[in-house]
């Protein structure tokens, strides 16, 4: 049965900024509420919106840091426009200039991956403290270079050919299951995919869980509320060129990969190879946790890091 509390939203879950260029960016606060704890931007996965903060607002309470999570364009309150990840940095500082935030760190989870390494490209030091990227999606180079099938580039076709099969086959396969506004349904969906025996003792825990299922099913009810465009236009920025190379990226920045080796969604070689393209040693593989299981045991830890970086 699907808990319809889920679906209220409480005032610091329906935050609005108005940008420069009139559009409004959506994000919800979660964890503490000091002023001066550090502060952490969370980017959600594909689908998702700022909702997915609820997961982690008890345990980034505990460790005293303030959790924000930010709708990206199309998707939960914010303005649908065509942005790519080069832009998201920008839209990521006008928000902490709004609330006045000097210092932040970010948090990249599956799909907000790449949102979190454009961080790390193109925001300085003086104002990012450090990038955490979880079972993280990569470049279509890193799909190409390790997947043996993929390799053979004659004169461009197969690069050319992914980016089509990504945004065309693979992205509505995807998105179409969760483009629904039955809670009941997405439920089933979302037990459905639940393979291993750990995933489906996630699906035990009670109400007062992090990893709540009815909190995941609000979220994807959530992500998809102007329709199915942003979450589809969210998805179309990861398969296009990113605009910029994981190797340009400073390497005294701090930076941390955490990836399952079981991870089906988000292969752990593609992780591998954008750990070596990071210049090496900030990727952590957990052994036998997979793109959902790996939150269980290990996001405290991640988010106490991130939080003292």
């Amino acid at each position: 049965m699907f808990n319809p509390a889920k679906l209220v939203l409480r005032t610091e879950e329906c935050q609005t900024v108005t940008l420069s260029d009139a559009r409004i960016l959506g994000f919800a606060t979660y964890g503490s509420t000091t002023p001066l704890d550090p502060v952490i931007f969370m980017f959600h996965g594909l689908p998702g919106c700022r909702i997915v903060g609820r997961s982690w607002d008890k345990i980034c309470r505990n460790i005293g840091a303030r959790l924000i999570t930010v709708d990206r364009p199309g998707c939960g309150l914010s303005t649908l426009a065509d942005r790519g990840l080069t832009d998201w940095p920008e839209d990521v500082v006008s928000l902490a200039d709004h609330l006045g935030i000097k210092r932040f760190s970010v948090i990249g989870a599956s799909g907000g991956g790449p949102y979190a390494l454009a961080c790390a490209r193109f925001i300085p030091q003086e104002r990012l403290r450090g990038t955490t990227v979880i079972c993280g999606i990569g470049p279509l180079e890193a799909y190409l270079d390790t997947i043996p099938y993929l390799s053979w580039r004659l004169m461009g076709v197969t690069p050319w050919a992914l980016k089509v099969v990504a945004r065309y086959l693979v992205l509505p396969s995807l998105m179409s299951p969760y483009n629904t506004r039955d809670p009941a349904g997405l439920k089933r969906v979302l037990e459905d995919q639940c393979k291993t025996p750990e995933e489906k003792a996630l699906l035990n825990n009670d109400n007062d869980s992090d990893t709540n299922l009815d909190d995941v099913v609000a979220t994807l009810l959530e992500a998809f509320k102007q329709g199915k465009q942003g979450c589809f236009l969210d998805g179309s920025v990861l398969a296009r060129d990113w605009g910029f190379q994981l190797k340009d990226v400073d390497s005294t920045k701090k930076i941390w990969l955490v990836h399952g080796d079981q991870d089906v969604q988000a292969p752990v070689n593609v992780a591998q190879w954008m750990d070596k393209e990071l210049g090496g040693g900030r990727l952590r593989v957990l052994e036998g946790k997979t793109h959902f299981t790996l939150w269980k045991d290990h996001s405290e830890e991640m988010f106490r890091q991130s939080a003292e970086a």
